[in-house]
């Protein structure tokens, strides 16, 4: 057979000419065989002669087995060459494979086998894939990389596919039966099928575990510290990223000694990172030094070398390295550092003390901070901002580990101009001596020098001064300096005859002052002791006066908390109040005071008080009416009247609504003013929470409902109701509602025997009369008094609701209250909400609701915060103050803010945003209604008109048909609130006439239809209770018009004379003559 070869190109061989491969200066081994490429029939014998230059050895598939089925036999030729000839017999797959013949003694650099090679396939049906070892199973390749899978066959003609076990699908690459599939596999299992006489074959799972290889290495090398103590562990850490396939190496000082423990962490996510770890325990001082990494590419021996350097102390130490000296100055005013550098291990504690006393870390005048250089040095610094007199002392810094304390002091003089604190003179009585102290500072110590002025008129002039010469015996001088650095110096002249002018000077680097004394002749003195005591008593005499003016002008006075709005600008962030006093008196509000009987006192405040009275004549439907009276006291001023009195001119001019305390009518002439307004029965509504707070159900109570009159119509029996007082306690709470334990009226004219006080039946304006005998069913209990079935949620609901409505028609009139809270709204029978104000008869001063502001009282815990910080006052502030008053109702009477005490720090939280928590008996959806009225952006916050509909769809539709039919049958009655307001073409609405009721139309103001629509209304203040005593009662039971006519005596003409006023007529003043009165006593006819 022609000689074939089979060649590789290896390391320092040459391709020469031909089929010679010089190698070593030898030329390959010559295979006898036919082709490269032979079939041998399974069982067949073959045999392979081989020729060459030197002694020959043989690889084949089996040389690593004992196969007793080969045999390889050495010959030598005629020519000196070397010949051997391997012999296979009964031939099976396994001797399927490369046979290489090659020199013994020849080797490459990578030792490789080199020589001629023949492959030889020996097909076996039954074995139709080559045997591979295991290490063929795993195959290791760079991302790259072209990998081979070793599935050989037996048989070249045998068709052959690979599969992904994982994806499951046929791997489409190119396929070689002598070494397998070649291709660029991804990381996965891998089997070779193949199918002879239709069996199928599968071979064993092929791993493919590809390696990230990067050209560029990218070295860290890390350690968590770098200072040791003996005896502690070094780690010491070598990251490697973007590369698998390295190799590192790591050199350290204390390798040849003992080799450090290593591992090797990988992460692939979210990149690759191999983290080597060098570890070192109980590292000595020898093992400080150098570390190094030293890593190496696998793919193209790239080296990235990193080093660090780790210092290993024999033990802990502190070193103190200051940047300045033991004395130090700094002047007055001055920013002055000073750094210390600390080296130290383990970390120490820095302290600076100032005269053995820690300096505190919170002072903004002296501050120490220290940072981190590097590790275990330090840089601590003490700096004095604005350096005064005092920081003056011993500074000190103390660092301290665990190992040993150091410490450095310095002393700081603070440079200070010359000062004098004092010259006094000090006269020692009988002796006639008088001496001269001055007393001085300043850093450095000052000097002290004493100058004289014999001739007093002329010591404005530097030349009539000398310097004061002591003599021993008439004048004496001695100076001392104390441990505070003050320097004491005392001239003592034995007798002064005349006045004399004395200076002391003090000076030092920095300054030079003075200060004078006249030192006056005994003579004199008794003179100008006598002048100083009258200085001083007039002096007394002034300061008094001026306390006494401060005194009455922080004296509380009476205003109204309401207030109308007028925008001024388009986005209704700018508004004026309107200046009630310009607003019309319309006369059809006034009232007989003949009309009006006075009854008991319902409550008294620090301006005002409201009795309890009863008209006659307020309408046709109901001609007797109980109401409540509103006065000022008798000792009220001319400001608090024109208050009331622009109070009222608001309440007319806005009209009335179901949801607020509304105006019956008003006297204004011949007398003290009264405003009469509803009566209500129940009182303030935290008094009736309170009250019913055990009786609370958070459910609708199963009961049968009572047929009951919407509105409250007969809650209790009239004959064994009890009537009730309100009244303030002494700590300023909540007004109590209490049965009273006597009754005290103050009466007016006496009616005949047929209208009686005792006879008095209640209003009926507080049922319309179309509901009278409606059941309470309709309504679902919720406008229901009745007392015995409880307080319920839906009760709470609707008084959410109503002063919702209430607020929004006050909001629709511009109107802001000001006051809005739980203990300003009553509840009148039918469990109708009233709003209302009591700032005229409040005792503010002793209300523990109302916080001092200036010379006022305010209820901050109600205030928004734009009332409470800029004075802001708008119905958005009114949004806010409702929140408050719903925290009041669902926690059934609380305090707001409870435990909370109104101070700096209430503010602060207020401005940080603190809100309180949802109280125990509001829903969710109640209380995100509070947390939107405490929108600290006043723009954000809902109006009332969202208000009353968010709360709105938390009653049932029943309820909202109900009160709609209520407020319109009310709107439509003959309330007096609301038919006064109607227009004025029937004046018959008044039951009872005037004597003069032609003059009375002849002073009426025209009427604007418009403004005085049966929509407009306002709030009334109703009173805290402070109740008159018996005496003061007695005094007063009197002609009713007569009931304040204290005040009027005490202010009016002393005259007896009747003066006929402008506007009054004969008639008039015959008219109060007929009733007792003197017109020479009235304060004023009105307030018009």
């Amino acid at each position: 057979m022609a000689p074939a070869t089979r060649t590789s190109l290896i390391l320092g061989c040459v391709l020469i000419i031909g089929p010679w491969l010089i190698c070593g200066q030898l030329p390959l081994p010559v295979i006898s065989l036919s082709t490269n490429q032979t079939v041998i029939r399974l069982h067949d014998s073959f045999s392979i002669r081989c020729t060459g230059d030197s002694e020959l050895n043989w690889d084949f598939p089996s040389s690593e087995d004992e196969d007793n089925n080969v045999t390889i036999r050495s010959e030598e030729n005629n020519s000196g060459l070397f010949v051997s000839v391997l012999i296979v017999k009964n031939a099976t797959a396994h001797h399927t494979g490369a046979y290489t013949c090659y020199y013994n003694d020849v080797q490459t650099e990578d030792n490789d086998i080199k020589g001629s090679e023949v492959y030889i396939y020996v097909p076996d049906p039954a074995v139709p894939f080559v045997r591979s070892v295991m290490f063929d199973h795993i195959i290791l390749v760079t991302e790259d990389e072209i990998a081979t899978i070793a599935c050989r066959v037996t048989d070249p003609n045998v068709h052959v596919t690979l599969t992904n076990k994982e994806e499951r699908k046929i791997v489409n690459a190119l396929y070689d039966s002598k070494q397998g599939f070649l291709g660029i596999f991804p990381s996965g299992s891998y089997v070779c099928e193949a199918t002879v006489n239709g069996v199928l074959f599968k071979t064993d799972d092929f791993i493919v575990q590809t390696w990230k290889a990067n050209k560029n290495i990218s070295v860290e090398m890390q350690a968590s510290k770098t200072v040791f103590r003996s005896g502690e562990t070094i780690n010491v850490y070598c990251i490697v990223l973007e590369n698998e396939v390295v190799n590192l190496q790591w050199n350290y000082p204390g390798q040849q000694r003992r080799v450090g423990i290593m591992k090797v962490d990988e992460t692939k996510v979210p990149q690759v990172r191999l983290e080597y770890t060098l570890t070192i325990p109980n590292a000595t001082v020898m093992d400080s030094g150098e570390y190094e990494c030293v890593v190496t590419s696998a793919i193209d021996d790239v080296t990235e070398v990193k080093k660090i350097n780790m210092t290993v102390h024999d033990k802990g130490f502190i070193n103190l390295s200051p940047n300045f000296g033991l004395l130090e100055y700094a002047n007055l005013h001055e920013v002055k550092s000073f750094s210390i550098d600390v080296h130290g291990y383990p970390s120490p504690k820095i302290l600076w003390l100032k005269d053995n006393v820690t300096l505190n870390k919170n002072l903004t005048e002296i501050t120490t901070s220290t940072l981190v250089t590097e590790e275990a040095r330090y840089i601590t610094m003490l700096q004095l901002i604005r350096a005064k007199e005092e920081d003056s002392g011993l500074y000190t810094l103390v660092a301290q580990n665990d190992a040993e304390i150091k410490t450095y002091s310095f002393e700081l003089q603070i440079k200070v101009p010359a000062l004098i604190l004092q010259l006094a003179d000090d006269h020692h009585g009988s002796t006639g001596q008088q001496a001269v102290e001055c007393l001085a500072k300043g850093m450095p110590v000052p000097d002290v020098e004493w100058l004289v002025c014999k001739d007093i008129k002329r010591c404005n002039n530097d030349s009539s001064w000398s310097i004061l010469v002591t003599n021993g015996s008439e004048i004496s001088m001695e100076t001392h300096q104390d441990h505070d650095n003050l320097i004491k110096s005392q001239v003592t002249f034995k007798k002064v005859e005349e006045t004399v002018a004395i200076r002391c000077i003090a000076k030092n680097d920095l300054a030079a002052v003075t200060r004078e004394l006249k030192l006056v002749a005994p003579s004199l003195r008794s003179e100008l002791t006598v002048a100083a005591a009258v200085l001083v008593l007039l002096v007394i005499v002034i300061v008094s006066l001026i306390v006494l003016v401060v005194i009455w002008k922080q004296k509380p006075r009476y205003e109204i908390r309401w207030r109308v709005i007028e925008s001024i600008s388009p986005d209704g962030h700018e508004y004026i109040y309107v200046d009630p006093m310009q607003l019309p008196y319309d006369s059809r509000w006034e009232f007989q005071r003949d009309g009006l009987v006075l009854g008991r006192i319902l409550g008294s405040g620090a301006f005002g008080k409201v009795v309890e009275g009863t008209a006659y004549g307020l309408s046709r439907s109901q001609p007797v009416m109980k109401v409540a009276v509103k006065m000022l006291k008798p000792t009220a001023r001319s400001s608090e009247k024109q208050a009331l009195m622009s109070e009222l001119k608001i309440m007319t001019h806005l009209g009335a609504h179901l949801n607020i305390v509304n105006l019956l009518g008003a006297c204004t002439k011949s007398g003290p003013i009264y405003i009469i307004t509803e009566y209500c029965f129940y009182g303030d509504l935290v008094n009736y929470l309170h009250k019913n707070r055990d009786n609370f159900q958070s459910r609708h109570p199963e009961k049968p409902k009572k047929d009951l009159d919407i509105f409250g119509l007969n809650p209790v029996d009239e004959s064994t109701r009890s009537y009730v007082i309100l009244s303030f306690e002494n700590n300023g709470d909540y007004m109590d509602m209490k049965q009273a334990e006597t009754t005290q009226y103050v009466p007016m004219l006496e009616m005949n025997e047929a209208s009686k006080y005792s006879d008095i039946q209640r209003s009926l304006y507080d049922r319309p009369a179309s509901y009278k005998k409606k059941p309470i069913s309709e309504v679902k209990n919720l406008l229901s008094d009745d007392g015995f079935e409880g307080l319920t949620l839906l009760d709470l609901l609707s008084f959410t609701y109503q002063v919702a409505r209430g607020m929004e028609f006050l909001a629709s009139k511009n109107c802001v209250h000001r006051d809005l809270a739980a203990r300003n709204v009553l509840l009148a029978q039918g469990k109708i909400v009233k709003i209302c104000d009591f700032g005229l008869a409040r005792d503010i001063m002793h209300d523990s609701n109302y916080v001092s502001k200036g010379s006022t009282f305010l209820p901050v815990k109600w205030m928004a915060p734009e009332s409470i910080f800029d004075n802001l006052y708008t119905t958005l502030s009114d949004v806010w103050s409702f929140g408050i008053l719903l925290w009041e109702i669902f926690s059934l009477g609380g305090t707001p803010y409870p435990g909370m005490v109104v101070d700096s720090t209430f503010y602060n939280k207020i401005k940080s945003g603190y809100r309180m928590a949802k109280p125990d008996h509001a829903t969710h959806e109640v209380y995100d209604i509070m947390v939107k009225c405490w929108n600290s952006e006043p723009e954000k916050r809902p109006s009332f008109y969202h208000l009353s509909k968010i709360a709105e769809s938390l009653l049932p539709g029943e309820y909202k048909k109900c009160y709609e039919k209520v407020l319109h049958d009310f709107l439509k009655s003959d309330h007096p609130a609301v038919t006064r307001m109607r227009s004025d073409s029937d004046n018959s609405y008044i039951g009872v006439t005037y004597k003069n009721e032609h003059k009375m139309k002849d002073r009426e103001s025209g009427f604007d239809e418009q403004r005085l629509s049966a929509d407009s209304g306002y709030i009334i203040p109703l009173p805290d209770i402070d109740p008159v005593s018996e005496d003061e009662s007695g005094k007063r039971n009197r002609h009713s018009s007569q009931t304040s006519d204290e005040s009027a005596i005490e202010t009016g003409s002393s005259s007896s004379t009747c003066i006929k006023r402008e506007d009054e007529t004969i008639e008039d003043i015959e008219m109060m003559d007929d009733i007792g009165i003197d017109s020479s006593d009235l304060v004023e006819d009105s307030f018009l």
